[in-house]
């Protein structure tokens, strides 16, 4: 029985050893699940904006091209900002155009619309020590409208 009683203390401390790293293990499961769904929505967000400049109805009240891709570009910003939470777009980075226009590579005579959010990942999740933390978390989309528009 000497030996029993030597071993009583065994399983707190196999315990106590263990504790700290699955605390950490779930911790960085949890906290690198947030930033994808951050990073999702995001995406998600751009991809409606983009969607919304391929529904606008064509033509602008003065028939040019140009006032009509402007109409667009302006639709797909508006949307994705409003699908977003107000939580996030009282978050979102300012720095650059939501969305812009551009042509494409292919075809030739094709625009594009690209739609990109970015947020700041510090101003919604809190720092961890010894965890990276990316500075900024990105979400895009690109819709390719016909040549005439």
């Amino acid at each position: 029985m000497p030996s029993r009683s030597r071993a009583r203390g065994i399983a707190a401390l196999e315990f106590a050893v263990v504790l700290p790293v699955l605390f950490a293990l779930v911790l960085g499961i949890v906290y690198y699940g947030m930033i994808l769904v951050l990073e999702q929505v995001l995406t998600l967000a751009a991809a409606e904006g983009a969607r919304a400049a391929l529904r606008y109805p064509g033509g602008a009240v003065d028939g040019s091209i140009a006032a009509s891709m402007d109409l667009r570009v302006a639709a797909a910003a508006d949307t994705a900002l409003a699908v977003l939470p107000n939580s996030i777009k009282a978050n979102l980075s300012s720095a650059d155009k939501t969305a812009s226009a551009a042509p494409c590579s292919a075809p030739a005579d094709a625009i594009c619309v690209s739609v990109t959010l970015r947020l700041p990942a510090a101003n919604l999740l809190p720092r961890v020590p010894f965890v990276p933390l990316p500075d900024m978390l990105v979400g895009s989309a690109v819709a390719q409208l016909a040549p005439d528009i």
